[in-house]
C-alpha cells in the first residue's frame, strides 16, 4: 500500500490504541496518582513510538522530522489527560450531604413476618414530599428515599416508614438510600441494608 492509504494507517492505528489503552492505563478515571500518571505516559509512549516509527528512515526535511518524534509525546499527553484530567459531567456536579440514614427495623437477621413495617431514621437532613420536590434546588439536607428489596426497587419513599407486605417465606435482604429531590444519589452515597428472615405467621 502506498500514497494517500498508507499514510492513514499511522493515524488509524493510533485510534484504535488510544481506544484501547485502559484509563489511566489501568482503569481509572479522574485525579491519578504519580504511579499511574507515570503508567499512562509509558504506555501511550511506547503505543507511539511503535506506531509511528521516528527512526525510520525519510526524505524528509529536519522540521518534519522532529514533528515524527514529537507524535508520540502528543500521544502520552492526550491518554494521560483523558485518563488523569478532572472528572466533568453530571456526576461531578452532584450535591454532597452530611445526612445520615439507619434502618430502625427490620433489626440485621431478625425474623418477621409476610407482612410488616419498615422503620428509618433520617439524620442530618429531612424528607420532602413529591409536591415539594418538584423543580427545587438540589440540596444536600432535602431529599427522599429510596427502598430496595432483593436487588428490585420497590418504593420511591417520601417518609420514613413503609409498609412492606407478601414476602414469601425465606432470607431477604433491604436496601434504602438517601437520594436529592431529582431522585438521583448524592455524591457521597447514604446507603444502609439489612438482612432479615420471613417466617410463617406466629412464628417469629
Amino acid at each position: 500500500m502506498n500514497g494517500p492509504g498508507r499514510r492513514a494507517l499511522p493515524v488509524m492505528a493510533a485510534a484504535l490504541a488510544l481506544a484501547a489503552v485502559p484509563r489511566p492505563a489501568l482503569a481509572h478515571v479522574g485525579d491519578c496518582t504519580p504511579a499511574q500518571s507515570y503508567t499512562s505516559v509509558g504506555i501511550s509512549a511506547l503505543i507511539g513510538i511503535v506506531l509511528f516509527r521516528p527512526w525510520r528512515r525519510s526524505t524528509m526535511n529536519t522540521t518534519a522530522k522532529a514533528s515524527r518524534w514529537a507524535l508520540p509525546a502528543v500521544l502520552a499527553a492526550i491518554v494521560t489527560f483523558g485518563a488523569c484530567g478532572p472528572e466533568s459531567g453530571p456526576a461531578a456536579a452532584r450535591p454532597s450531604t452530611e445526612a445520615r440514614l439507619e434502618i430502625v427495623q427490620p433489626t440485621p437477621n431478625q425474623n418477621v413476618g409476610p407482612d410488616f413495617l419498615l422503620e428509618l431514621n433520617l439524620i442530618g437532613a429531612r424528607v420532602l414530599s413529591d409536591e415539594e420536590s418538584v423543580g427545587r434546588a438540589l440540596r444536600g439536607d432535602e431529599g427522599h428515599i429510596h427502598v430496595t428489596l432483593d436487588g428490585r426497587l420497590i418504593s420511591m419513599t417520601y417518609g420514613t416508614s413503609q409498609e412492606i407486605t407478601d414476602l414469601a417465606p425465606g432470607p431477604h435482604n433491604l436496601q434504602a438510600e438517601f437520594v436529592a429531590t431529582d431522585h438521583a444519589p448524592f455524591a457521597n452515597r447514604v446507603i444502609v441494608a439489612v438482612a432479615f428472615n420471613v417466617v410463617e405467621p406466629g412464628t417469629e
